[in-house]
């Protein structure tokens, strides 16, 4: 994203987030959860914690959500690879659908598929 665009972009959110900001703060102040001249307080803080919010996201956050998510990746991957050696019998996707109150056995199938080709061979088709 080039200089220009990312201006534009950065113009068009703030504004975004100032409006969206007066909205909730008019419609706290309207069902009497906050003054009228609380109002403004409350645009004044959600429009200097969004910059926070993001500057934080993107020193540290990302990196953090990234690194957890990279450490999980490695674990599934050993343990996918422990079954594998230990010469254990794959798990179906029934089987796995039946650990889940919410999820069937096509779901699972379909995630699988996204997976990785070492944990794909952990699950029988």
């Amino acid at each position: 994203m080039d200089d220009q665009t990312k201006t534009i972009a950065l113009t068009l959110l703030s504004g975004a987030v100032k409006k969206g900001a007066t909205v909730v703060g008019s419609i706290l102040a309207t069902h009497g959860w906050i003054s009228g001249n609380q109002t403004e307080t409350f645009v004044s803080l959600a429009i200097a914690g969004v910059p926070l919010v993001i500057s934080f996201w993107q020193d540290y956050g990302k990196a953090i959500v990234l690194s957890q998510l990279a450490v999980l990746k490695a674990k599934s991957l050993a343990q996918a690879e422990k079954i594998k050696d230990a010469g254990l019998p794959p798990v179906t996707a029934a089987q796995i659908a039946m650990q889940s109150p919410t999820l069937t056995a096509e779901q699972v199938a379909k995630t699988v598929a996204t997976l990785p080709p070492a944990i794909q061979a952990t699950v029988a088709k």
